[in-house]
């Protein structure tokens, strides 16, 4: 179902429309009809081919991506086409026996009436039948009923209950029930079909069979490729569609077409993995406006939005939190003591002996100085390593905590083991540039010639890419020193919180020191994966000295 995807679902503002959403779907799950709709295609079912689908997707990849260019080509890659196909074939069949099975009892139906006219007209429905009054006959019957009672209770156990798909809804041939064809119907109203901005797919060519022939055709007349954009379209305008008047009264009356929507559910969790498999493949290719905007596909596909930077839907998102989590509850990263430089040793926890709390608390202030003293430290080019860190403390934690206990509470769920669903995705990006010169192109970690790095060690993802997708990357790289420093990635960093109630933390990622000495600034940004308009940036400074080689360190390597 297209339900509105809040950071970990922690929303009861929407409670209401969640709770009439979860009963269509509770019903379909629990009726006879979803042990034969529901099954989605497994990979055991589809013949798949992952370095297939991720060379796809890697040479749909360019610096320019829109997230809209990103989930586009995630519902096309070779994978999601077959497993779409798959499920498409799957509901042909339940579509395909359930009308037989209409037939036969239209067919039976009519028979009936005819034969209970003949005995109208015989007399009057007064006649019975030779044997009916027979011990043997009445006899057989009943071990007859009780054999075929014995066999429906086998075959539902064993999964195998041939008559549920005559219990199946399906659009189209059951009255009122909505499924692809509605919510197509209601992306056009919106009008984000066909999907806007789809020129990246526009010109693709895609193999389907028409009539037991191979057909190329393009995305749009490929049933697997366009259920795919409609799934995803559904999912950025869920809002919208979960709100309508007509999903809202069929929902609770069970008239749900589960052939599309239980597999919406499926492509989600394809497409969101997808997602972070194109996250790993631009921070590889430092890019940072291809990793920019596939978190920002994340954020729009999780949430249900078209645009991360429209205004209005920001303000949508901010009033939601305050809605649901009041004073303080919008999600917001307070980043304080900013250190990039010599990595710093942690000190160790002091504790009071003999409650002797003065001795420990100056033996802390003591490590607080010497932690202090090793900041001061000159970074040289020869440093084995630098570190970034930062002292982040969660404005939203008390406040999501609070709302994470009460739905425990309502739901009868202990607290430890709600608390442990909780899940907050940040995402980490540090560029730098030279604010007194140019980075050697060598440079591993700043330089411009990463690329050709990649093709002489024939990295893995290198090898996937075309002559073209090469080409896009290289023109990012080649351009001016400001815009190599403000395209080029130096490194991607991910961020967990699986404690709702963390309320302050210190992070610390290393990174390495630039090979050529002079004056560095920093760019730091921390993204959301979740939420939507809390993003922070900041730079840094950094001198770097000419370090002196350890030649004997050397010769060991």
């Amino acid at each position: 179902m297209e339900e509105v995807a809040s950071p970990n679902n922690m929303l009861p503002i929407l409670a209401a429309l969640a709770a009439l959403l979860l009963t269509a779907l509770f019903f379909l799950q629990k009726s006879k009809a979803s042990t034969v709709a529901s099954a989605a295609p497994s990979p055991a079912q589809v013949q798949l081919d992952p370095q297939a689908d991720a060379a796809y997707l890697a040479n749909c990849l360019r610096p320019t991506s829109s997230p809209l260019d990103i989930l586009y080509a995630i519902a096309t890659t070779p994978d999601q086409v077959a497993l779409t196909s798959k499920s498409l074939e799957m509901a042909e069949e339940v579509r395909v026996k359930k009308m037989a099975y209409l037939n036969r009892a239209e067919n039976g139906e009519a028979a009936r009436r005819r034969h209970q006219s003949m005995e109208d007209l015989l007399d009057g429905g007064s006649w019975a039948e030779d044997d009916d009054d027979d011990p043997a006959a009445v006899a057989a019957r009943k071990a007859e009923e009780e054999k075929e009672k014995e066999a429906s209770a086998l075959a539902k156990a064993t999964g195998k209950d041939k008559t549920d798909v005559t219990k199946v809804k399906l659009e189209g041939v059951d009255d009122g029930v909505l499924g692809q064809e509605w919510v197509l119907k209601q992306l056009g109203v919106l009008g984000v079909w066909p999907p806007p901005s789809s020129d990246g797919i526009g010109g693709k060519q895609f193999t389907t069979i028409v009539g037991g022939k191979k057909k190329v055709v393009g995305a749009l007349d490929h049933p697997a490729v366009k259920r795919n954009l409609i799934m995803t379209m559904g999912r950025l305008n869920a809002r919208q569609l979960n709100t309508h008047p007509e999903l809202l009264d069929a929902g609770p009356k069970g008239l749900i077409d589960p052939t599309y929507f239980q597999s919406t559910m499926e492509y989600r969790k394809r497409a969101s993995m997808l997602l972070e498999a194109a996250l790993r493949m631009a921070c590889t290719l430092r890019s940072f406006r291809l990793a920019s905007a596939v978190v920002d596909a994340m954020v729009m596909f999780k949430i249900g939005l078209m645009a991360v930077d429209d205004t209005k839907e920001v303000e949508w998102f901010r009033d939601l939190m305050m809605k649901q989590y009041g004073e303080g509850g919008t999600p917001k990263l307070i980043v304080e003591e900013k250190y990039l430089g010599v990595p710093t040793e942690e000190p160790e926890a002091v504790e009071s002996k003999d409650g002797d709390d003065k001795a420990a608390k100056k033996e802390a202030e003591k490590n607080k100085i010497a932690q202090l003293i090793n900041k001061t430290k000159q970074v040289t080019t020869t440093d084995e390593k630098m570190a970034l860190e930062m002292q982040i403390t969660r404005q939203h934690a008390e406040s999501f905590t609070k709302e994470k206990l009460m739905q425990c509470q309502k739901q009868g769920i202990p607290p430890q083991i709600g608390m442990q669903a909780y899940r907050e995705s940040w995402f980490i990006l540090v560029r730098a540039k030279k604010l007194d010169g140019d980075v050697p192109p060598t440079d591993k970690a700043y330089g411009s010639d990463h690329l050709k790095l990649m093709r002489e060690n024939k990295h893995q993802l290198y090898e996937m890419l075309d002559s073209n997708s090469i080409k896009s990357f290289e023109k990012e790289f080649n351009a001016s020193s400001s815009s190599k420093a403000e395209n080029r990635i130096v490194v991607g960093w991910p961020f967990v919180i699986q404690n709702v109630a963390q309320k302050a933390g210190k992070v610390k990622i290393h990174l390495p020191p630039p090979s050529e000495a002079g004056k560095y600034e920093f760019s730091v940004s921390i993204k959301s994966q979740d939420f939507l308009g809390v993003d922070e940036e900041f730079c840094l400074v950094v001198d770097v000295k000419k370090g002196v080689e350890d030649t004997e360190a050397k010769k060991e390597k």
